[in-house]
């Protein structure tokens, strides 16, 4: 029995042991700020000035160095969430780590983690006070205005004791005869092609295109499914997305690399975190499309 016990004890060490020196390459990827004061998986606040993150199986409390293999930036933070739940990410991390490895523009980027040890989870104190964090609010449907609120409104617009005004007997204005006018010919109206919609089969690099540029509202939430650096390849993106019926298109132009231009390519917008959400996993489900969720007001310009 004593052999067995020891067995035992052995294999959970040994498992915990090789847990915390393995490491782990994948994508890195940021809370957004509208988590700020929400709890974690660990019971914790979320605070996004906090050096903290999330991972799948990592214990609460297990110290990580984040390390992008890019460019070698690194932070060291602290798990105390689980997530995140997009495949082929490794990690969520809090806002100043992600501004530590500078993927706060970026989204996400390619990463190492090595375990480094364990801290331990401070007790939750509960708060007098709770965190204020802004949720998106639908507006409330517009009931239509009752009889009696109208008549209180025509009552405060009419002048008491006024005297009605006396109504002068205009005089017939004299006939003039109409100039006569010649009939013009009618016009020649010229035939015009109708615009096809462009598929990614039929797109060229070289053609004409009928492009709208509108500028939608800057609130909001987008899901991401593609960023490039060069111009033609966001046409051709877009193009495939029309082909598989997308109308809600965004193309963000946000400066990447040495002031060049960088193209995001996003679905939405829409009005709250959940619906986005949603949306991002009927795009893996029915479209095979891997995106992640952008809060719209903190792209920076």
């Amino acid at each position: 029995m004593r052999n067995t016990i020891t067995k035992l004890l052995f294999m959970v060490f040994f498992c915990a042991s090789a847990q915390l020196s393995a490491q782990q390459f994948g994508v890195a990827s940021y809370y957004s700020d509208t988590f700020h004061g929400r709890k974690t998986a660990s019971g914790e606040l979320y605070n996004k000035n906090s050096l903290t993150g999330a991972h799948k199986t990592l214990p609460f409390g297990t110290v990580v160095r984040v390390t992008r293999v890019d460019n070698n930036q690194s932070v060291e933070i602290r798990i105390n969430d689980r997530g995140p739940g997009v495949k082929g990410r490794i990690v969520d991390v809090s806002r100043a780590a992600a501004e530590a490895l500078g993927i706060v523009q970026t989204g996400t980027a390619s990463v190492k983690l090595d375990v480094l040890g364990q801290k331990a989870i401070a007790p939750i104190v509960s708060r007098t006070k709770p965190v204020e964090v802004e949720e998106y609010v639908a507006p409330k449907s517009i009931k239509p205005v009752v009889k009696e609120a109208v008549k209180e409104a025509i009552k405060e617009t009419t002048v008491v004791n006024a005297k009605p005004a006396v109504k002068a007997t205009p005089k017939p204005a004299p006939k003039v005869a109409a100039p006569k006018v010649a009939t013009p010919e009618p016009r020649k109206t010229v035939s015009t092609t109708t615009a096809k919609r462009v598929k990614a089969k039929d797109y060229k690099n070289f053609d004409l295109y009928k492009v709208q540029i509108l500028r939608p509202e800057r609130k909001g939430f987008g899901v991401q499914v593609a960023t490039f650096t060069q111009y033609e390849n966001v046409m051709k993106q877009v193009a495939e997305l029309q082909e598989k019926w997308f109308n809600n298109i965004l193309v963000s132009v946000e400066e990447g690399k040495d002031k060049k231009p960088m193209y995001k390519i996003l679905l939405g917008p829409f009005p709250d975190r959940k619906i986005a959400k949603s949306y991002e996993k009927e795009l893996k489900k029915k479209k095979n499309i891997n995106g992640f969720i952008v809060d719209l007001q903190e792209i920076k310009y």
